[in-house]
């Protein structure tokens, strides 16, 4: 591990950014030289391959890694680091204790770049470079999500939340705009626009909420909003309430209302003063579940679709160490 431990390993998304990404890359890489930190960097081809180099770097004894590009790259660099921990450690207590020897810093390109908003880092390159050569860094709480079968409610699959996860009407926006990703198109309004095209197609389903194991709602619902961290959707508070390590999470619980009043109180969306909406719920819990009644909706984690509900988010306190200006 020593022949590497300080060496930052570096995963540049070149898709972020509208393809602008390399270049950018080029002028941070000059920051990093200048201020003697040492790194290596890799373009992965794919989700797959991009999982494959952090497994790797990681076994090989790398520990501080670095996301070029947005939240997607954030939310891959996490769940590869949890996917190698849970499966090189013989028990959840060493796996815990292998993960909280890794650092996560950023250097954002293109526009989805809530998580670091949460931290209070800054878009500047040279700022955050500067930053990690200070060690300014926090650990922050990471939520496990499972994907249920709705009949033995045995986990079918897993994944990892730095930041904020969403239900039915969220998880149906971030499907479009991951569709419009994957076909080239990008800019900051692509968010806003997807939410306009779903908005008057989305059904309320009946849906039950349960926290720290007492149901909280059971109404029909268009959308809840899962909340590790405070922004999504490019600057969107809806779970303003939510600290990173408070081990809680922070839900936002929409009910069937007329879609056409949401409208009315968008800039509360963008302002944090979300709670002052008066048709929506908030709950907080450190584990939750949501059981649709029927075929569940879809659910998206850091952006990422990862099945339909019923679906379990249990939070993992204080495990990850990652850059944060105080």
């Amino acid at each position: 591990m020593g022949k590497f431990a300080d060496t930052w390993f570096a995963v540049v998304n070149p898709a972020a950014g509208s393809g602008k990404t390399l270049a950018q890359w080029r002028k941070a890489e000059r920051i990093l030289y200048q201020h003697k930190i040492k790194y290596i960097f890799v373009t992965p081809e794919s989700v797959s391959h991009s999982s494959k180099l952090i497994s790797d770097a990681a076994a090989k004894g790398y520990r501080n890694f670095i996301a070029v590009g947005g939240d997607g790259t954030v939310h891959q660099i996490i769940r590869s680091l949890f996917q190698y921990c849970e499966k090189t450690a013989d028990s959840q207590d060493r796996a815990l204790a292998l993960l909280k020897s890794f650092k996560l810093a950023v250097l954002p390109i293109g526009s989805g770049n809530d998580w670091i908003r949460s931290h209070n880092i800054p878009k500047d390159h040279e700022a955050i470079i500067e930053m990690i050569a200070r060690g300014e860094f926090k650990y922050q709480d990471v939520a496990k999500a499972e994907i249920l079968d709705p009949c033995s409610g045995e986990s079918t699959s897993v994944s990892y939340m730095a930041n904020v996860g969403g239900y039915n009407f969220d998880a149906n926006v971030c499907d479009v705009v991951n569709f419009q990703k994957a076909n080239g198109i990008a800019g900051k309004m692509m968010y806003f626009k997807a939410v306009l095209k779903i908005a008057f197609k989305q059904k309320a389903t009946r849906t039950a909420v349960w926290c720290d194991g007492k149901k909280v709602f059971d109404e029909d619902c268009y959308t809840i909003s899962i909340g590790n961290g405070l922004y999504s959707g490019g600057g969107l508070r809806q779970t303003p309430a939510a600290l990173m390590d408070d081990g809680l999470l922070n839900l936002m619980v929409a009910p069937r209302f007329p879609m056409w009043l949401l409208f009315f109180h968008v800039h509360k969306l963008l302002t944090g003063h979300t709670d002052r909406i008066p048709f929506l719920k908030f709950f907080t819990g450190a584990k939750i579940e949501i059981v649709p009644e029927g075929q569940g909706q879809l659910v998206e984690i850091d952006g990422d679709i990862i099945g339909r509900a019923p679906v379990r988010v249990e939070i993992i306190p204080r495990c990850l160490n990652v850059l944060h200006k105080g």
